[in-house]
């Protein structure tokens, strides 16, 4: 008896054990005395820090976490400078707006009770106080080929309707079906996916990024006026690229900007807060020079740190940056190089407008507040009368001062001699700042898309997706996706849609 009572403790002892640790794959959390599994992530940009956080999130906390940034600040290509050195003029120089349908930064932004504001919100106002009228043009180097101005939306419309007929309805009805497929990217049937190749297939997106913007709108009945006009303007400010070699995913994400978003003070406020979040080390200025795949077979990774003698072992390692632009040596790594666009980021200040000559306008007839740029109808390969820049756009006054500012994204450097050729006569500018981005990769037709896993024993690349598109949302989107896989792959916790 006495035996058959021992024998009943112990299988008591042994049931409590099971539901305590196996219990806990289903329910949530794992013993948080268990030895945290060591993960890296190189990279403090959207897909870095999202990364870090949804790992924490997934897993209830169940990672040590570190975070190398070869920058000395947090958000990647989503940054600010401050005009004139005055914190109270913050100005976006990388990654300056997201769309409602965001789903991973809207979401972030209202958890963290980040302000969420119209980009470029009561920015552009005149010392009495008055807005400065909201206009745009579209310059091909020779005329402005199409301009509105702060007339209502349905006034626009009726305009674009006018000029190119049927097309823009029907260019928006193909962007909101190409979002409603990626959208279900976040769903439960779709969400994490294993594979971006298989998925984009399966959602009919292949279709579209197999093909160049202009060969697919055309095909589905936009007129080439329309698309080498309103869409090319388009892919060139957001991609630096031309309809006729971007692929068409990318020329409908130009399209999707219905409710351009920023964060107050800066987008990459979203990151640093996810980092903190997350609880992960966070080593700003810190370069990785090596990751030392020799140790493969031991489970562990060796990551050597640039410029000093420190190694650090790792179970698992993420890379959230363009692989070929972060220096990493040793053996390479199996990655697909993807070259990118390198932009110029240009901002100035000056108490003058923009030359109403210089865009054969009247004299005294304001220039559009913003100037977006396409090709001219003879030269739509952007051999010869390519304009000299891809957009100018008026983003802040500053009362103090009685000053604009422009911001200028361009091809190559902008010069004095430029700035004095397209500004009021007189023109002088008291400041004048600039970045040289590798912005976005080329967006060229594809169909098949790198894969999440780099090496069986736990190397994994977020940056793939970029070839698919490149959005600070897609970024943080391949962040959660990858945190999601290691997490599921791990039986940490039931992962649940971002």
């Amino acid at each position: 008896m006495l035996y058959v009572m021992r024998c009943l403790a112990v299988l008591i002892v042994l049931a409590v054990v099971w539901q305590q640790v196996f219990g806990a794959v289903s329910s949530g959390p794992i013993n948080q005395e268990t030895a945290k599994e060591k993960i890296a992530i190189i990279g403090a940009g959207a897909g870095g820090s999202s990364s870090a956080y949804y790992l924490q999130r997934y897993s209830n906390y169940s990672y040590d976490i570190t975070v190398f940034e070869r920058n000395c600040y947090i958000g990647g290509r989503s940054t600010t400078i401050n005009v004139h050195d005055d914190p109270r003029w913050p100005v976006e120089v990388g990654a300056s707006v997201f769309v409602k349908v965001n789903c991973n930064l809207a979401a972030a932004a209202r958890e963290f009770g980040l302000k969420v504001q119209s980009y470029n919100s009561g920015k552009v106002r005149r010392k009495d106080g008055l807005a400065i009228e909201d206009s745009f043009g579209i310059w091909d180097g020779r005329k402005l080929v199409f301009t509105a101005s702060s007339e209502s939306s349905w006034q626009r419309t009726i305009k674009l309707l006018y000029q190119y007929g049927t097309a823009p309805i029907r260019a928006r009805l193909l962007s909101k079906k190409t979002s409603a497929s990626f959208l279900a990217f976040y769903s439960q049937d779709y969400f994490p996916f294993v594979n971006l190749t298989e998925i984009s297939r399966s959602r009919d997106l292949t279709n579209i990024t197999s093909a160049t913007t202009f060969d697919y709108c055309t095909g589905h009945g936009l007129s080439a006026r329309y698309v080498n006009d309103i869409v090319q303007a388009a892919t060139i400010v957001n991609y630096a690229q031309y309809v006729k070699r971007i692929h068409a995913l990318g020329g409908f994400v130009c399209l999707a900007v219905d409710e351009a978003l920023e964060i107050e003070g800066g987008n990459w406020q979203i990151f640093e807060k996810m980092l903190q979040k997350s609880g992960a080390t966070v080593r700003l200025g810190t370069a990785v020079s090596e990751i030392d795949t020799s140790t493969k077979r031991s489970g562990k990774w060796k990551i050597n740190i640039a410029d000093s003698d420190k190694v650090e072992e790792f179970d698992q390692v993420i890379i959230a940056a363009p692989y070929y632009q972060t220096g990493i040596g040793g053996v390479p790594l199996r990655i697909k190089d993807a070259p990118y666009m390198t932009l110029y980021v240009t901002l100035v200040t000056s108490t003058k407008r923009l030359s109403s000559t210089y865009f054969g306008l009247k004299p005294g007839v304001p220039v559009p507040t913003m100037i977006l740029t396409t090709l001219p109808d003879d030269d739509q390969a952007g051999s010869n009368m390519r304009p000299w820049f891809n957009s100018i756009s008026v983003i802040r006054y500053i009362p103090d001062r009685e000053e604009y500012v422009y911001k200028i994204f361009s091809a190559s450097r902008i010069t004095p001699e430029f700035l004095r050729l397209i500004f009021d006569k007189g023109a002088e500018f008291s400041w004048m700042y600039e970045k040289i981005w590798n912005a976005y990769p080329r967006l060229d037709p594809i169909s098949n898309f790198s894969d999440w896993k780099v090496d069986n024993g736990g190397i994994w690349y977020l940056n793939g997706i970029e070839q698919f598109i490149s959005t600070m949302e897609t970024s943080s989107l391949a962040g959660a996706n990858v945190a999601a896989l290691i997490v599921g792959a791990n039986n940490k916790t039931v992962v649940s849609v971002p």
